[in-house]
């Protein structure tokens, strides 16, 4: 069974933050300030590379005297591009330390990207075209109150596969980005395992229900978390399904696993899966 996806051609994504309250100010926040972070994590694509410059961070906060923008402070490792593939299977990156923003509410998020965003397919690099990103930044819809205190991180989830469109005839690839956001990963569960043989070429899909939640590529032979692994991180408590699709021309037969738990702040391991012909 293969799973065709449907990209909108305009894409707003909701971000939900997590919040967890001080019983005193012990931080330094004598005003009851909030402090907020950025994470940015990825949903793998059958990409070389996908290299992103992320040159600011806006956030818009709404006040009784109109809008106003912060811009959040980026780590260093943030100064050049970042190949969102090397974050994929619960791999994370913190954009910048905790940030301290008065209590309020934050109504969008803009991710202005820079130049030098590239794509790397079949040992070939390409040019990304980003217009609207480096002009006036994803405008991503967030509308989260901050309260007196709180500590909330921000989950940036890029899905890859699905952000990146190859134009007509032209050869070009645009960004068109889809962006799953999900709160903190200590309140949220996940799943991990492993599945074999990785010549089998097998894409794994996370449902729940009827809904596919997400998907992955299972890391190669020879990858230091070892053949055939995968993680979905950020997962709300319930029950999952995994539908494990290999490549038509490998041979190898499709597989399913049903009634996998998830319960905050904890890992499942689901049993190793092997494929046949």
């Amino acid at each position: 069974m293969k799973r065709t996806f449907i990209i909108l051609t305009t894409v707003t994504a909701l971000l939900f933050a997590s919040c967890s309250k001080n019983s005193s100010n012990s931080d330094g926040n004598p005003n009851g300030a909030s402090k907020v972070q950025f994470v940015l994590t990825d949903a793998p694509a059958p990409y070389d590379a996908v290299n992103i410059n992320i040159k600011e961070i806006n956030i818009i906060m709404n006040g009784k005297s109109g809008d106003s923008v912060v811009n959040y402070p980026l780590a260093p490792q943030l100064t050049g591009p970042v190949n969102l593939l090397t974050l994929k299977n619960g791999g994370s990156m913190y954009m910048g330390d905790p940030f301290s923003l008065p209590a309020g509410s934050i109504s969008q998020i803009r991710l202005v990207l820079g130049d030098g965003n590239t794509i790397v397919t079949g040992g070939v690099t390409h040019d990304l075209t980003t217009p609207s990103a480096q002009e006036s930044g994803l405008k991503i819809n967030f509308h989260q109150t901050l309260e007196p205190n709180g500590i909330y991180k921000i989950w940036l989830d890029f899905d890859v596969a699905r952000s990146i469109v190859k134009a007509g005839n032209s050869g070009k690839y645009l960004l068109k980005p889809v962006i799953r956001a999900n709160t903190e990963a200590a309140t949220f569960g996940a799943i991990r395992g492993t599945v074999l043989p990785s010549v089998a070429g097998t894409t794994v899909y996370l449902l729940n229900g009827a809904d596919t939640i997400g998907s992955t590529l299972p890391e190669k032979a020879g990858s230091t978390f070892g053949e055939g692994y995968y993680k979905f991180i950020n997962l709300a408590p319930g029950t999952y399904s995994l539908s494990f699709n290999a490549t038509d021309s490998t041979k190898y037969m499709d597989s399913t696993v049903n009634n996998i738990a998830v319960t905050s702040g904890t890992v499942t391991n689901v049993t190793t899966v092997t494929l046949h012909q």
